[in-house]
């Protein structure tokens, strides 16, 4: 079997066979199944990237789109047209951006929406309008027709325009009847949506082992990396992508710099790495690992983070559990991006989670301390069973606690009598949690994970 190593997925460890027919393993697939494209790695913030572009081509098909744009013969058309080489003419109809470079020959993965004609014939016979969705595709493979390819290579984000490409190119002298008719010549209508430059994941192989402490030998390879897992990100293959930039971030961290020009560099590489891996933890649902890239981020820029960073931060917090602090980051993050709307929303869904936190909270310590005051009101024989039922309450409430990966503490009800403190201490020493005061509040008590 051929392996196609443009589409297939990283592994960081090989799958095992014996696995795969007992126990079964876990690996990812690109999950991107719409043929979708994106351009940025913060695809769920925007927060002024000069990147990020929609893709509407989910919207409804406009059927005007797939007549073709001329029906006379290829040869009246290739007079108004420049002729690229001896087997592409071309024509642009909408200037895509100058400030940007074509379409890479190789190690490009470009997105593009087409309409393809036959000489004469006023509907296409291929057309992604049509399939209701944009197609990509990666340069220098062979993943589509020759002259398809070469024509994208001539064509810069945003831009519209025509081609006339040759059958030598396309189908050959021999076509493929009764489809294609021998020596077909094709009318290309292509809109260049956007493009990536795909890197490299094993690109760190290609440096001398007395090299990799270089810093001027490694920053190359650690940009093939980096480019790779903005690759992996944009196909939906966030594990892939965290492993390429923890790749990435490994080689970089201990390199040797020889001037202040390279620690200058070095910093905002680490930076960039450091922030992608924020926005992939919180993808692959690790938010602990998030606030540990959050807390590098805050060591290399004096604790004066990015705003994207504290956004990553906050929902990262958010998902541990962690409200008060994650509503102090998020709202410092509104602060220095007051109109942006998944800031807002963030701190909405916050509000809300919290609230229904608090309230069942309050629900269950209620029945709890209610089954206590009865306990203490009535000291009778009878009693000894509500107490019974009184720490199994406690018990569950607590084990429920200590068994959450997401709360770190749990703060009991204000105004407890010291037969009620007494009874939740002896429960929590049972579980090997520890109740403690409140240093700010003498009123109310902690439970801690030790």
């Amino acid at each position: 079997m051929e392996e196609d190593v443009g589409v297939c997925n990283f592994l960081k460890d090989p799958l095992s066979i014996n696995d795969l027919i007992t126990s079964g393993t876990n690996f990812e697939i690109n999950t991107n199944f719409d043929d979708g494209f994106t351009n940025v790695i913060y695809d769920e913030l925007n927060l002024g990237s000069d990147d990020e572009f929609e893709d509407d081509s989910k919207a409804p098909i406009d059927q005007t789109l797939l007549v073709s744009p001329w029906t006379k013969s290829f040869h009246e058309l290739k007079q108004h047209m420049l002729q690229l080489n001896p087997y592409i003419w071309k024509k642009i109809t909408k200037t895509g951006n100058e400030e940007e470079s074509v379409v890479p020959a190789v190690n490009a993965r470009a997105c593009i929406r087409y309409n393809a004609y036959w000489e004469g014939e006023g509907a296409p016979f291929d057309s992604s309008f049509l399939r209701g969705s944009s197609h990509s595709f990666y340069t220098g493979r062979n993943e589509v027709l020759e002259g398809l390819e070469h024509a994208v290579c001539t064509m810069r984000k945003g831009e519209n325009a025509q081609f006339v490409i040759s059958y030598h190119l396309l189908f050959r002298e021999m076509g493929c009847p009764p489809r294609v008719k021998p020596k077909a010549d094709g009318l290309f209508i292509i809109e260049l949506v956007g493009f990536n430059l795909i890197g490299d994941i094993d690109a760190d192989q290609q440096i001398p082992e007395e090299d990799k402490n270089k810093y001027a030998i490694v920053i190359d390879k650690v940009k093939e990396i980096h480019l790779k897992g903005l690759d992996f990100f944009a196909q939906g293959m966030h594990r892939n992508a965290c492993r390429a930039f923890e790749k990435a971030l490994d080689l970089l961290k201990f390199c040797r710099l020889s001037s202040e020009d390279e620690e200058r560099e070095q910093t905002t590489f680490l930076l960039k790495l450091y922030t992608n891996l924020a926005v992939c933890y919180i993808k692959i649902n690790a938010p602990a690992k998030t606030c540990i890239m959050c807390k590098e981020i805050r060591h290399l820029t004096n604790n004066k983070p990015s705003c994207k960073a504290l956004f990553q931060e906050g929902r990262a917090l958010l998902m541990l559990g962690e409200y008060e602090k994650a509503r102090g980051i998020l709202i410092r993050a509104q602060h220095m991006e007051p109109n942006n709307g998944d800031i807002s929303r963030e701190l909405k869904i916050l509000e809300d989670r919290y609230k229904r936190y608090k309230d069942n909270e309050q629900k269950m310590w209620s029945k709890a301390m209610g089954l206590l005051k009865t306990t203490v009101a009535e000291p009778t024989k009878e009693n000894d069973d509500y107490l019974g039922d009184l720490e199994q309450e406690m018990l569950k409430l607590m084990q429920n606690f200590k068994d959450s990966e997401d709360q770190k503490d749990l703060k009991l009800p204000a105004g407890l009598t010291s037969k009620e403190i007494e009874t939740l201490d002896a429960l929590a020493n049972r579980l090997d949690l520890k109740l403690t005061l409140n240093t700010l509040d003498n009123n109310t008590y902690t439970l801690k994970k030790k």
